[in-house]
Order: structure tokens, then C-alpha cells, then sequence
């Protein structure tokens, strides 16, 4: 009798979610059909950002490609020191130059790459400004491209006799990953240009710092000539 009654409890218990699933499944069918207009336009919606999104990505992904096909074309020249003709491309079109990349692959990888390699070109130039420019456009998130162009600006302001800022951006460079390659150069410019600039506790700081990071360094014996007065 007690096996009887148990079993009849739970057959009604599942009587009674069995109830409570298909009252849901009506409210949901009821209320699908009531907003049939509004629910179809929002799986519409969802449907055509989706689709955007996947012809963005191939967009970006071709015009990537592109772009570092014309890298491939112009580092060579870059590296001969021919910058006038990395800049601009070359009279025979097989090049069309760094400008070329950045106008129009800008925000690409590729294009990040350029702006760097453009802005060092300036530099070699000595226009000052347009490497300046490019240097501030990068935003990539490559990290020794990121050093690449704090170092490029500090360059810069140290080509202007700006001795503060130059400062301020070696030692950003300096501070984008410690362990990379030229991290040591980063450092001993911010060092040079504090001095350069009168900060003298700001270079002994730094100089303690170096000293601590890079005792092996090529660059911690020409720190003696930067040392603050007493």
C-alpha cells in the first residue's frame, strides 16, 4: 500500500511539471506570436551584424594581404637608405611607397608597420614634424613597434632641443616590456636627455635604475659623463 501511495505521488508530481513545461511552452508560443513582427525583425537585425561582421573581417584580411605585399616591395628600397623613394614609391611604379601604404592600409598591420618605417624616413630627413606625426598615428599593438615610436619621439624632441619630453618618451619605451631587445637604449636616452635637460634627480633616479636592470650593458660606462654635478 505504501509502494502504491509513493509511486502515485510522484506520478503526479511529474503530472505537475510535465503541466508547468507546456503552461510555459503556451506563454512563450503566446507571446512569439503576439510581438511575431518585432521578434523577426530583431532575428533580421542579429542576422544582417553578423554577416557585416564576416565581410569586415574579410575585408581587413584582403586588404591586409595587400599591404604587406606592398611592405615587401618598399622595405628593400627603406633598407639602401633611399628614403625620398620609400616615401613616395619609385618613377617606374614597381614601389608606390610607404605614403602609399599608410593612406590607404592605414589600419591594417601592415599599414601599423609602415607608419613606423614612414616616420623613421622623415626622420632620416630631418623633417621633424612629419616624423612626429606618424610616430603619434601608430597604434598598433605590436610591442616593440608601441617602443619604436615613443624612442621615434623621443628623437624627435631631441632633434628640437625639447630635452623634458624626449626624455618622457624614451623612458615610455623603455617601459613597454623591460626585456625586450633595446630596452638598455631606451633607458640611457632618457638618462641623457634628463641631464641635457637639468633634471638632475630625475637622471640620478635613472642612472640607480640602469645600473640595476643593465649591469651588463655596452652603454653603463658612458653613464659617468651624464652623472649629476654635486
Amino acid at each position: 500500500m505504501a509502494k502504491t501511495l509513493k509511486k502515485t505521488s510522484a506520478h503526479q508530481r511529474k503530472i505537475h511539471q510535465d503541466n508547468k513545461l507546456f503552461n510555459y511552452y503556451l506563454v512563450i508560443s503566446d507571446f512569439i506570436d503576439k510581438n511575431k513582427k518585432y521578434f523577426y525583425s530583431a532575428l533580421l537585425i542579429i542576422l544582417v551584424v553578423v554577416v557585416v561582421a564576416i565581410l569586415y573581417v574579410k575585408k581587413k584580411s584582403s586588404e591586409n594581404e595587400e599591404a604587406s605585399a606592398e611592405l615587401m616591395k618598399v622595405r628593400q628600397v627603406y633598407l639602401t637608405g633611399a628614403y625620398d623613394q620609400a616615401i613616395y614609391g619609385d618613377s617606374l611604379g614597381q614601389s608606390r611607397g610607404l605614403l602609399f601604404i599608410v593612406d590607404n592600409y592605414g589600419s591594417t598591420e601592415s599599414g601599423e608597420t609602415a607608419k613606423i618605417l614612414l616616420a623613421n624616413s622623415f626622420m632620416a630627413l630631418k623633417d621633424y614634424d612629419k616624423a612626429e606625426y606618424y610616430y603619434k598615428d601608430y597604434s598598433g599593438r605590436v610591442e616593440y613597434l608601441k617602443a619604436a615610436s615613443h624612442s621615434g619621439l623621443g628623437s624627435v624632441y631631441e632633434a628640437k632641443g625639447d630635452y623634458t619630453n624626449a626624455a618622457k618618451e624614451f623612458e615610455k619605451a623603455y617601459k613597454v616590456n623591460k626585456e625586450q631587445l633595446n630596452s638598455d637604449e631606451y633607458l640611457f636616452n632618457a638618462i641623457k636627455n634628463l641631464y641635457l635637460a637639468k633634471d638632475y634627480e630625475g637622471t640620478k633616479k635613472l642612472i640607480e635604475e640602469f645600473k640595476t636592470e643593465f649591469p651588463k650593458s655596452k652603454y653603463l660606462g658612458q653613464l659617468e659623463r651624464y652623472s649629476p654635478p654635486k
